[in-house]
């Protein structure tokens, strides 16, 4: 079995299903409409209904033909928002933490989630990614627009100012394979930090026919000492000459010298006769 260590990374929930399932800071946010108007308004201003909280240390974006994670400058807030009606866009929202108050980042390419390529806030709402310092008072954490306001729930007040954690992953599969077998990769993810929190991954891969291609997104939850392990079916490298030998996987993870990358070569005469 091959094995890339990669160095620990810090790590807070990211909102959207990812291997896991519902965690504390994702699963206890009770959905907040905003407030009515009175008779005497002239139209009704669109009703916003936050529907998702999670706090990560990265979001995992889509590029020309793969996938990466985005690293947040402290910790990223992301919030998934429903919006009934019209004239409310990502612009009207502001989110109010340790005494500042910051506006949702613009994602040039959106979120990759669930396989979906670039999602994005829109009239009916999406997410609304803040870049907020790695810690902080938590007690006037608020989310704003013009027709009302929603205040996190206190699990994600208490996610937005304990320390981040940190994690330790490896990436294993074999280093040769015979066709037609299919090798199996092993992604095993370890909190070694003090606090519990949510790792982000994102993986791709080169070969044997295509230039790259994204293989998942991975995100759960570990408390302090927890280990995860996933196992994904990979390629069989190409044995024709005249095609690339080999299948390359790229590991992603909040910042770059978070990656791994792992080979895997077909067994050929050579290595039948030498074993």
């Amino acid at each position: 079995m091959y094995r890339r260590r990669v160095l620990a990374l810090c790590g807070l929930a990211i909102t959207g299903a990812g291997c896991q399932g519902e965690t504390e800071d994702t699963g206890t946010v009770t959905p907040v409409p905003s407030p009515g108007v009175s008779e005497a308004d002239t139209g009704s201003p669109p009703a916003v209904t936050v529907t998702d909280a999670a706090v990560t240390p990265g979001a995992v974006v889509p590029g020309t033909d793969s996938i990466t994670v985005q690293s947040a400058n402290g910790q990223f807030l992301v919030l998934t928002a429903a919006v009934e009606g019209s004239g409310t866009d990502r612009t009207a929202f502001s989110l109010r933490f340790d005494g500042s108050t910051y506006s949702p980042q613009t994602l040039r390419n959106g979120l990759y989630r669930d396989g979906e390529w670039g999602k994005q806030f829109t009239e009916t709402g999406g997410p609304l990614v803040f870049d907020l310092p790695a810690t902080g008072s938590a007690s006037d954490a608020r989310l704003s627009w013009p027709s009302g306001e929603w205040t996190p729930p206190e699990a994600v007040q208490n996610r937005l100012k304990a320390p981040l954690p940190s994690f330790d992953v490896t990436l294993d599969g074999p280093e040769r394979v015979t066709e037609p077998a299919m090798p199996t990769l092993e992604i095993t993810i370890t909190n070694t930090g003090d606090t519990a929190g949510r790792y982000v991954l994102a993986l791709n891969r080169t070969g044997p026919r295509v230039a790259y291609a994204p293989v998942g997104r991975f995100d759960g939850e570990l408390k302090p000492g927890e280990t995860d392990t996933i196992t994904r079916e990979g390629k069989t490298p190409y044995v024709d000459d005249t095609e690339p030998r080999e299948v390359t996987y790229h590991l992603r993870a909040p910042e770059d010298h978070n990656d791994a990358t792992h080979r895997i070569k077909p067994v050929d005469e050579e290595t039948v006769t030498e074993s």
